[in-house]
């Protein structure tokens, strides 16, 4: 299928004009007074909703620039070794906090095995063991603050990362029929990060720094960890592809946008975290199902491929377990 022209202009301005936009919101957050911080969990839905858009900012902004498709990829590696070189020290310092917090409890417990409480020291100290962690915890991370600046040039780096990732794959699409697969791709690897407990793993690590973003929770003085990279990843990959096969523009950001933020509301309302990539595949694929047109061979050749990854996937999760 030959390549449709797109529907937004080349731009130099707008990326620029995104990036000063996540940059006064962000500092904007981080400064909000205390007495006018709203309720925790309509805070956290603001924080989530104004990170979800100016991202979404960053990554059109990348897109109206109309790059060769290899000048996309070349972008992604310079976020990829940015987000490795600005996550390091974030990343060490997690490792001290947590290192520094299990000292007490490692001692408590060496003490009570030497008391003769060998084998059961871990099961009737552990509530303490866990209070002394979190104080420790609490106060070294008083006394050595994270740097904030850090944490708003890694979330810009992070996404230069999926920008330039995500448009060059979506770029590089070359059939209309080959977003279903790329959807299909998105939902099981996203339901099996979070059920295979992969996400889990990675949110209670020093990890997590590499793989979500972060913005300042208005009124609190906090900068939480609020939604994953590879979620911004994929709305450049279905967004570049919206314009490349001319689904229309404005529908499908608004379309992917809502993606984001049903599934945070629902996380928030639920009280756990919930992938976001199932509900964009969804919504994406509904939206345009009627521009889907799939031959019978295309559709045998889809459902092989569900076969087939489902299979990859469960093995990779017997694998590792």
């Amino acid at each position: 299928m030959t390549t449709k022209a797109t529907q937004s202009s080349r731009s130099y301005l707008f990326l620029p004009l995104s990036i000063s936009c996540w940059v006064i919101l962000y500092f904007a957050a981080l400064f909000w007074p205390a007495k006018l911080a709203l309720p925790q969990q309509i805070a956290l839905f603001g924080a989530a909703t104004i990170l979800t858009l100016i991202s979404a900012l960053v990554v059109t902004g990348f897109s109206r620039l109309k790059l060769h498709r290899n000048l996309y990829l070349l972008i992604g590696i310079i976020g990829l070794v940015a987000t490795m070189y600005c996550a390091k020290p974030l990343i060490k310092r997690s490792n001290f906090l947590n290192a520094s917090g299990a000292i007490p409890g490692q001692l408590l417990f060496a003490i009570g095995d030497l008391q003769g409480l060998q084998g059961v020291s871990e099961g009737l100290l552990i509530d303490q063991r866990n209070a002394m962690f979190k104080a420790i915890n609490s106060q070294l991370s008083d006394e050595f603050p994270e740097s904030a600046q850090l944490i708003l040039l890694l979330a810009l780096v992070q996404l230069t990362l999926a920008s330039g990732i995500g448009l060059w794959i979506g770029e590089g699409i070359d059939e209309i029929a080959h977003l279903l697969p790329v959807a299909i791709v998105a939902t099981v690897a996203d339901i099996w990060s979070v059920s295979a407990g992969a996400t889990a793993k990675i949110v209670v690590s020093s990890a997590i720094n590499y793989f979500l973003l972060r913005f300042p929770l208005p009124g609190y003085g906090t900068i939480p960890y609020l939604i994953g990279l590879t979620d911004f990843l994929f709305f450049a990959i279905f967004f570049q592809a919206a314009l490349r096969f001319n689904l229309g523009g404005i529908k499908n950001a608004l379309l992917l946008l809502s993606s984001f933020f049903i599934a945070v509301a629902a996380a928030i309302f639920f009280s756990t975290g919930l992938p976001v990539l199932p509900f964009m595949a969804i919504l994406f694929v509904a939206g345009n199902f009627r521009q889907l047109k799939l031959k019978k061979e295309e559709v045998r050749q889809i459902l092989i491929f569900v076969v087939f990854i489902i299979i990859a996937f469960t093995l990779i999760s017997k694998l590792s377990n």
